[in-house]
């Protein structure tokens, strides 16, 4: 997920600064992707954090978690 997230975050912040982000004048059409690539990339990490917790919490004993004693 943070591979979506990072690139595409940093695209965004280090382009012209000065301008809002709705009225970039240097590349209008690449700030768009990037966006969503990064709502993209929080939406994938915010459901495998849900899967993580979901796997760590269970109590079948296929999924629980192994504890070496």
């Amino acid at each position: 997920a943070l591979a979506f997230i990072f690139p595409a975050a940093c695209f965004i912040k280090l382009s012209d600064p000065h301008l809002p982000c709705s009225a970039r004048s240097k590349l209008p059409a690449s700030i768009l992707p990037a966006s969503i690539c990064v709502a993209f990339g929080v939406v994938v990490m915010i459901i495998s954090l849900f899967f993580a917790l979901a796997k760590s919490f269970s109590q079948s004993p296929e999924v629980a978690t192994k504890i070496c004693v």
